[in-house]
């Protein structure tokens, strides 16, 4: 009985029975002797009503000879419902009745208590008469009358009233049927939400519901289908995440572990210069520790920030000053594009620069000896765009959308000496969202380069005021920078 559809088809039922017997009840106590005779006296005294032209006849014909036609005309026009028929009367003056409907039990004249509750026809100030509805008791089971009483069957009120109940019935009944049938229908998408909800529960992230419906359901399925699609993402990326790190840990434990066996079993002589590969594995180590932790803090809006108005085109040229040297390593040719002016954007300077780091650091992996790396800076409206391009390898369009997940890398045979564990774009874009801005990477295809863009909300002129430079010294976390990718 606590089923939506059971309370909706009870609603429809109990609608059609109170609007019922509220009809029935507001007819019943409105139609009653005492209201109809009010009512019919009240449009006998209209103009052009029977109370005038009775007064026209009487002045017309000097007397009330021949009034019978003009009130038999209008007694048949009268129609009532209760336990008493009423009598279209008139009397003369002094009460004597001079007309009264047709029928069995008509008086031949009204007292004068009568003749003061009656409608008065007047003649140039006179009154000529009176004019009136009376009771009339009628016989037991003749609930039912009009004006012409012998035209109506004996118990016909009672089969009306028998009728109008199983009507009632009938519409109450149907309402239960049809609200079953509605209710039913609007419910459905209800309980496959339900079930969807039981599917998640079991982690049955595959589950979708139909979307079908009203609107508001539509958009409840289609709300609960993301969630659905987001979870089972979220998943698949829990999943390949826990795998990559489990991976990523084991290579360099297990040469730990090896070395280590090696030098117990005096495989190994016990050098300085073993022990500094057994360190370097321990520092990669805690590289990755921290950049997975670094990019935890980062996704879930908890990172530590010291944010203060700085000028991007001055950490641009540290940047580039920070990297030439390696560039000119490598023979790739770094250059910047920056503008005259001051660009101000509201950033914590080392998280920043561990931003820029990690992009330069990408770019210098996969761009060749006598390559291009164009770093450059450019205002657009309310926001600064920082650009980071090469003339490398380039990125095929399947890979695009992926290059920022986690330990993924464009070219599968890089090894981790080689193309790093894959954290550092990944880094970059938490960072950069972390600072309320965005950042994408565009290729024309393989061997055409790529270029990575971040995107920055300037610092306007009102901003400056709230956004107070930060003298304090940066947490740990914001001294420690990362280069990798």
């Amino acid at each position: 009985m606590n089923r939506l559809w059971v309370r909706l088809s009870l609603a429809f039922a109990a609608i059609i029975v109170i609007t019922f017997g509220t009809i029935s009840f507001t007819a019943r106590r409105f139609f009653n002797d005492n209201n109809l005779r009010s009512l019919a006296l009240f449009y006998f005294e209209r103009p052009s009503g029977l109370a005038n032209q009775l007064e026209e006849h009487y002045a017309n014909h000097g007397s009330w000879q021949g009034v019978s036609t003009l009130l038999e005309g209008a007694d048949s026009a009268l129609f009532f419902t209760a336990g008493r028929r009423k009598i279209l009367i008139l009397t003369d003056p002094e009460g004597q009745v001079l007309y009264a409907t047709a029928g069995t039990g008509r008086p031949d004249h009204l007292e004068p208590y009568q003749l003061q509750q009656s409608l008065p026809i007047r003649v140039e100030g006179q009154t000529v008469g009176f004019l009136d509805l009376v009771h009339q008791e009628r016989p037991p089971g003749r609930l039912f009358s009009v004006s012409a009483p012998d035209d109506i069957p004996a118990g016909f009120a009672d089969q009306t009233s028998e009728f109008l109940l199983q009507l009632l019935l009938l519409g109450a009944l149907l309402a239960i049927v049809f609200g079953m049938m509605v209710s039913r229908r609007l419910a459905a998408p209800l309980i496959h939400l339900v079930e969807g909800t039981q599917a998640i529960a079991r982690r049955d992230l595959s589950f979708r519901v139909a979307e079908k419906g009203s609107t508001e359901m539509r958009e409840v399925s289609n709300s609960f289908n993301r969630m659905a699609a987001a979870l089972e993402d979220a998943e698949t990326l829990r999943r390949n995440m826990l795998t990559d790190i489990a991976h990523e840990l084991r290579t360099p434990l297990t040469v730990l572990e090896g070395n280590l066996r090696a030098i117990l079993d005096d495989v190994y002589p016990l050098e300085k210069a073993e022990i500094a590969r057994l360190y370097d594995q321990t520092r990669h180590l805690h590289r990755l520790v921290d950049d997975l932790r670094l990019l935890a803090q980062a996704e879930a809006r908890q990172l530590p920030l010291q944010r203060s108005p700085s000028d991007l085109k001055v950490q641009l040229e540290e940047a580039a000053e920070l990297f030439a040297p390696l560039a000119e390593e490598k023979s790739v040719a770094l250059e910047t594009s920056l503008p005259r002016t001051t660009v101000l954007a509201a950033v914590d300077r080392m998280r920043f620069a561990q931003t820029l780091q990690n992009l330069l650091t990408n770019a210098l992996q996969h761009t060749p000896a006598g390559g291009v790396i164009t770093l450059s800076l450019q205002t657009e409206e309310e926001t600064a765009a920082i650009s980071v391009a090469d003339s490398g390898e380039g990125i095929a369009s399947e890979d695009i959308s992926r290059v920022f997940d986690r330990f993924y890398r464009v070219d599968k045979n890089r090894t981790r000496d080689s193309g790093g564990v894959g954290l550092g774009l990944a880094i970059a874009q938490a960072l950069v969202e972390a600072h309320d801005g965005e950042i994408d990477a565009a290729s024309v295809g393989l061997g055409q380069g790529s270029t990575f863009t971040i995107r920055l909300p300037l610092v306007r002129g009102e901003d400056l005021q709230s956004l107070a430079p930060a003298h304090s010294e940066a947490s740990p976390e914001s001294r420690t920078t990362s280069h990798s990718v």
